[in-house]
């Protein structure tokens, strides 16, 4: 009985993971409008999907990690009720930090309750070296290793852009002079003193497009697919990292192996909501 409810906690540990996090990887598809709401939100879906899926072939070093095992005595480990309550402790906190609108890290959320649950169950017998090697250090350098790399790769991107002599389209802000228009059918308006014709809009639509050909392709659609793949590799790689942290607590209770197809899935699926399949749905109507 103590397996199942493990099982749902994990489930819903998974739920509360794709709640808080499903959105992040495409936040920037949405906010540049490269992409809807709907559409960013089903591409997260798919890309997070099947990086879930290839952490069953690559992943095992975090479900050992995730588990608990170096951190408290190893038969702690594998009582289902101790999992239990790690797994429960770390979904009621995601599942807040998502109401709030608070943003978390699931990592952050398993390695308090671990340690949480840990030091209510054997104190002092918590070992602080494998806390601080295999879970604080790379917790702590992660962030500054990403603000690196960005630092280096935007300046690359920038010179490329300039080097290839693609420039920005820039938006025209009309003054209070008045001129007279003809209005077309499909709701723009051509200036009978010139003929250039113009789209009305607010300042908030405004937004940067580029303008050229770069191997053969326009620049402001290669630009477009380029982000689609770089908020896709974004999703996917939280996939393949966060899942096995979570499927670590039913392999550490001996409920389920990693190999088990069945257990990943579910644990991938875990995040799916019911606006999830509509918008993947509707998204592939397109």
């Amino acid at each position: 009985m103590s397996v199942l409810f493990l099982l749902i906690a994990v489930l819903f540990l998974a739920y509360t993971n794709g709640a808080n996090d499903n959105f992040k990887g495409v936040a920037t598809l949405f906010g540049s409008r490269t992409a809807g709401y709907r559409s960013a939100l089903a591409w997260a879906t798919v890309t997070t999907f099947a990086g879930s899926l290839t952490a069953l072939w690559v992943s095992q070093g975090l479900v050992k990690a995730f588990s608990g095992k170096g951190l408290v005595p190893a038969p702690l480990t594998e009582q289902p009720l101790f999992l239990l309550a790690v797994g429960l402790g770390a979904a009621l906190t995601v599942f807040l930090a998502t109401l709030t609108g608070f943003p978390i890290s699931t990592t952050h959320a398993l390695t308090g309750a671990l340690i949480g649950a840990g030091w209510m169950a054997v104190g002092p017998q918590i070992r602080l070296e494998p806390l601080t090697r295999i879970f604080f250090l790379p917790l702590a350098v992660s962030p500054f290793l990403a603000l690196l790399m960005t630092a280096v790769l935007y300046p690359l991107f920038r010179v490329l852009r300039a080097g290839s002599g693609i420039q920005k389209k820039l938006c025209l802000c009309v003054g209070s002079r008045q001129e007279p228009v003809l209005i077309q059918p499909d709701g723009t308006a051509v200036l009978q003193s010139t003929g250039v014709t113009l789209a009305v809009g607010e300042i908030s639509q405004c937004v940067d497009q580029y303008q050229g050909v770069l191997l053969g392709v326009e620049s402001q659609h290669l630009l477009d697919l380029l982000h689609y793949f770089s908020a896709g590799a974004v999703s996917f790689a939280r996939g393949l990292n966060d899942t096995p942290k979570i499927l670590a607590l039913l392999v550490a209770a001996q409920a389920l192996s990693l190999r088990a197809g069945t257990a990943v899935f579910l644990v991938a699926a875990g995040p799916w909501r019911r606006e999830d399949f509509l918008v993947l749905g509707g998204w592939l109507k397109q």
